[in-house]
């Protein structure tokens, strides 16, 4: 009885013990999956970024790191950048840059927003304001696309409304227009105009950065380029 009894616990101690290295090793493999996972996820956002384009992952979208068609107005950027298979950023596609850069690519960042060198730097964006009968509209996409203009602040301040807000999006419109409850801050901005000839940029000079939303399409400068965005 003794011999049984015996054998019965070292069964059950064998037992315990290739039940001990099953779960040891699950864990270690699921570590190990967990771990290989999170490195392709790196290298995958990693090789996306290369010196002509960065990615940002929230809206799956490419955007050059240089501005392009330097000199060129607003529909003839257009025209360019559709040549290439490439397009214009809407602004709320822009801010995601903002904000990825931010967070990512701090020389990005500070190439956009930074002002006070000696050099002027803007780029265009797809935003196109149409006066209709019931109201103010934006048209996108190359203006394919149009859709009421929601309520946002409607003046200008100069300066100006909060960068922070509008790279963080917070008291911005859908369409990416600061609303009447945005922080005061150093970004001047120009509410859109009513005219039929009033379209978005962002630039920074010597003295301010400007989000101006009044600017006429066919007006341009040396400096005025645009960035040119691409989906995988």
């Amino acid at each position: 009885m003794k011999t049984i009894i015996g054998v019965a616990n070292e069964v059950l101690k064998w037992l315990e013990i290739s039940y001990q290295f099953k779960e040891n090793l699950e864990n270690k493999t699921s570590n190990k999956n967990n771990s290989d996972f999170k490195e392709n996820l790196e290298n995958k956002t990693s090789n996306k970024n290369n010196s002509d384009f960065i990615y940002v992952p929230s809206i799956n979208l490419y955007f050059s790191r240089e501005r392009k068609f330097l000199g060129e107005d607003w529909f003839i950027s257009h025209k360019k950048l559709q040549e290439n298979g490439e397009r214009m950023p809407t602004i709320p596609e822009f801010i995601e840059l903002l904000k990825y850069s931010k967070e990512n690519d701090r020389k990005l960042y500070r190439n956009i927003t930074e002002f006070g060198g000696y050099s002027d730097k803007g780029e265009w964006l797809d935003a196109n304001f149409k006066k209709r009968d019931d109201g103010l509209y934006i048209l996108t996409e190359n203006e394919n696309k149009e859709e009421r203009l929601e309520e946002c602040l409607m003046q200008d301040k100069t300066p100006g409304i909060s960068l922070d807000d509008f790279v963080k999006g917070k008291n911005i419109t859908s369409q990416g227009l600061p609303n009447k409850n945005v922080s005061s801050g150093i970004l001047h901005y120009r509410y859109p105009g009513n005219n039929n000839r009033s379209v978005a940029w962002f630039c920074v000079g010597y003295s301010e950065a400007s989000f101006n939303c009044k600017w006429n399409p066919s007006i341009t400068y040396s400096y005025l380029g645009v960035r040119a965005v691409r989906r995988e």
